[in-house]
């Protein structure tokens, strides 16, 4: 299967439109939900957004890198507040990731069929399209990583081919400028560090890559030193500001890494709980994956069984073309023809699997290694690219000779491989939204009975003085009884909540009655259905005027559409 020149940009434009689709479609609605984190993202946002102080870094919540808090800030301002601005930033890195991604494959000079496939596979795939639907700053990790690498692999090259560009437009000359490329390379890699902390090892690809170069390629160092140190300043310049910010708060540095690592791990050597958690990980792409139902469905593999095979023979490809190009240097023969893909795909896999690898809690973990996926991705479309060499050497091979129906059937096969390929894609966006998305479990998960009750809560006229009581679990600030821990409810119901006493059933109604100066002639009382019956006949025997409705919260709201149980509220008003 051959993919015409002037075809490529409609079908790259054609998958990058699937991609908005895919990532934007139904957004406000699917995950069925909010689950505590992303509202805790959209809360700072809110804060910042409110008082116009942007930070760095985000202590609460076991602290977060500001990056991603700020632009969700900024959709905030574009959409206002509700389920589609939350989630929009995470959908936008998506997409842009596909395009980074392209833009990466073509760097590595692999053919135009292997190119469409691995953009396809990235676009539909469970793993990739759940995190891009989730208000998680991990979506930008491979956001980040693509574009970084995609500088840097073209720089390389315009380096290497040493292109002379007397005869080309400034404009052209800017882009074909490796010293540039390098230096947006060290940008966008300092920036990762903004992001998500799994991010912190991206350096270490750099490293391994840099290793491996200067065993292959003669006079390395004097070629691109130079680049180097661009590529360092680009980076020390966008990760200087979070650098000092840790050398200020190195507590900030660890973070929830000392509660989840290896290094704590109870009843269990350092080395047992390292071997344990690499082959949760690594066995997590082939048999059972992630078991947190927010991350995935049911415990399914993090590759679907078909791209599982081509990940595998892909993996034993790549390590061949690297092992080959190192022995040819020692026999001063060229290097393979996918050597910089296998080693680039080889190097991300290995380095990203580190911080879920050092990680013991809920293994495995899909969202810390989520800087994998771009790897998983190369390298599962390398035995395409791999097959498609083979099959033109032989051609072009007068030493093979084959009859034309023997031709006929590799084509045949090559085509029926393709197909399969894509068909799983089209499951996986199957698997999202008809399978993981309906199942009670992830709304479940994203606490939508919460998010119903925000939303309930914004649909609900104020009156003079409004009371929310609320189960005992929930905590409560006292000087603020418009703030609660349960960061979906209250997301979900900004900003009409800020109008709201909260309190909880473990505290007297009588202190509320007393305390609260209630006008019964303008006051309302949003009650969940378990609150005991005495603090209800108080209320109604303090308030006689009130009267008690009943509603159903799944049908309250027009943007959700719910899979679990219905749950039940009263109100007094």
């Amino acid at each position: 299967m051959k993919i015409k020149k002037y075809l490529l940009p409609v079908v790259i434009i054609a998958i990058l439109l699937l991609a908005g689709f895919l990532r934007l479609w139904e957004l406000n609605q699917t995950p069925p939900g909010i689950w505590y984190d992303e509202a805790y993202n959209g809360l700072d946002a809110l804060k910042a957004l409110e008082s116009n102080n942007y930070q760095i870094f985000y202590p609460e919540n076991y602290g977060r890198e500001g990056l991603y808090i700020n632009t969700l800030a900024l959709s905030f301002k574009i959409f206002g507040i509700n389920n589609f601005a939350l989630r929009f930033p995470s959908a936008f890195f998506g997409i842009l990731t596909i395009l980074g991604f392209y833009l990466l494959l073509k760097s590595l000079k692999l053919s135009r069929t292997t190119i469409i496939l691995g953009i396809f596979a990235l676009t539909t795939s469970f793993y990739h399209l759940n995190f891009s639907r989730i208000t998680f700053r991990a979506i930008m990790v491979p956001l980040l990583m693509v574009w970084s690498f995609h500088f840097f692999i073209k720089g390389f090259y315009l380096i290497k081919k040493n292109i002379k560009s007397s005869k080309r437009s400034l404009f052209r000359k800017l882009l074909d400028s490796p010293l540039l490329n390098f230096f947006i390379a060290g940008l966008l890699t300092g920036l990762g560090l903004h992001t998500y902390i799994a991010y912190r090892v991206v350096p270490l690809i750099f490293v391994i890559i840099l290793i491996i170069f200067l065993i292959v390629y003669k006079k390395f160092l004097s070629q691109y030193w130079k680049a180097i140190l661009i590529f360092l300043m680009g980076a020390i310049i966008s990760a200087g500001p979070l650098l000092l910010f840790f050398q200020q708060n190195p507590s900030a540095f660890t973070g929830r890494t000392d509660a989840v690592s290896i290094f704590n791990a109870p009843n269990m050597t350092v080395s047992e709980a390292f071997i344990k958690s690499l082959l949760f990980h690594l066995q997590s792409f082939f048999f059972t994956g992630d078991g947190n139902q927010r991350h995935n469905h049911s415990s399914l593999p993090l590759l679907p069984a078909v791209w599982a095979l081509f990940f595998a023979i892909g993996f034993f490809i790549s390590l061949k073309e690297i092992i080959a190009t190192i022995i040819k240097r020692f026999k001063n023969m060229p290097s393979t023809k996918l050597f910089l893909p296998s080693l680039l795909g080889q190097a991300i896999f290995w380095t990203m699997l580190i911080p879920g690898v050092l990680s013991l809690e809920g293994i495995p973990h899909a969202l810390r290694i989520i800087g994998v996926i771009p790897a998983i991705f190369l390298i599962t479309i390398l035995p395409f690219e791999y097959l498609r060499r083979l099959y033109q050497h032989l051609k072009a091979s007068s030493f093979y000779s084959l009859k034309l129906w023997r031709w006929k059937i590799m084509q045949i096969t090559f085509s029926i491989l393709i197909v399969t390929f894509l068909l799983t894609g089209i499951f996986q966006s199957y698997l999202y939204f008809e399978l993981w998305a309906k199942n009670p479990k992830t709304a479940e998960a994203f606490q939508q009975n919460f998010y119903q009750l925000g939303e309930f809560i914004k649909q609900q006229p104020l009156k003079k003085q409004n009371y929310l009581l609320l189960d005992k679990h929930i905590e409560i600030n006292k000087e603020n009884r418009s703030d609660i821990s349960e960061k979906s409810l209250l997301f979900s119901a900004m900003p009409i909540i800020k109008e709201y006493q909260i309190y909880n059933v473990d505290e007297s109604i009588d202190n509320l009655i007393n305390e609260s100066s209630i006008d019964c002639s303008d006051s309302q009382f949003i009650l969940l259905p378990n609150i005991p019956l005495l603090s209800l006949k108080k209320i109604k025997n303090y308030c006689r005027n009130l009267e008690l409705q009943e509603f159903s919260l799944d049908n309250t709201s027009t943007d959700t559409k719910t899979n679990a149980s219905s749950t039940k509220i009263w109100i007094l008003k």
